[in-house]
């Protein structure tokens, strides 16, 4: 990485690529855009990887297990040229849609420009798959919560995703079906189930 590319980055950005060799002998899973979508699972962890098609990693997201099928967001990173795309959110789309992965946000709900709360009012706002609270003391799910209720400095409650029986193609397909429109925004302008996600 040059010397621009680290000032223009925030910090925790500029070691993205060290990721990479997790994903040496991984297969790509799917394609959004003109990026490559790897995983790498174990009973433990879950990292998913995106590609350019020079083979960079530009976007990368890690699971850990917290037990009772729920998985923790660990880290979710992307490079500076790709944020702002939809990427992130398709990258939390493909483990919770089609892996069907309960995802528990992180353990901090940080808010700020590196935190995860824009993302996850983001999910919550959307409606596409069911997002309740929980609370990691007594392992409770808590129906009809709010964004207040959850980045209110305890970080005992956070946001828990739970997974629809559709996958986000056959989403695409019924939205679009539905709304008889050309164009889904889902992971930025011109999104469509045909051109920019195949898998």
């Amino acid at each position: 990485m040059n010397i621009s590319e680290i000032i223009t980055n925030p910090p925790r950005d500029e070691y993205i690529d060290n990721y990479s060799s997790s994903f040496k002998d991984s297969p790509v899973v799917a394609k959004i855009k003109n990026l490559f979508l790897k995983k790498d699972a174990t009973t433990t962890e879950i990292q998913y990887g995106l590609f350019d098609v020079e083979d960079r990693l530009v976007g990368y997201f890690s699971l850990y297990y917290y037990g009772k099928d729920i998985w923790v967001v660990s880290l979710v990173q992307l490079a500076q040229a790709y944020k702002g795309m939809g990427y992130g959110t398709f990258l939390y789309d493909y483990a919770i849609m089609n892996d069907k992965l309960k995802l528990l946000s992180d353990a901090t709900n940080t808010g700020g420009p590196h935190g995860s709360e824009t993302l996850w009012k983001s999910l919550y706002n959307k409606n596409k798959y069911d997002i309740v609270g929980y609370d990691t003391e007594t392992d409770t799910i808590l129906k009809d919560i709010h964004p207040d209720d959850i980045y209110n400095n305890k970080t005992n409650t956070r946001w828990l995703a739970i997974p629809p029986n559709e996958t986000i193609n056959e989403a695409l397909i019924r939205i679009q079906q539905t709304m008889k429109k050309t164009y889904i925004v889902w992971y930025g302008p011109g999104t469509t189930t045909e051109s920019y996600f195949n898998y």
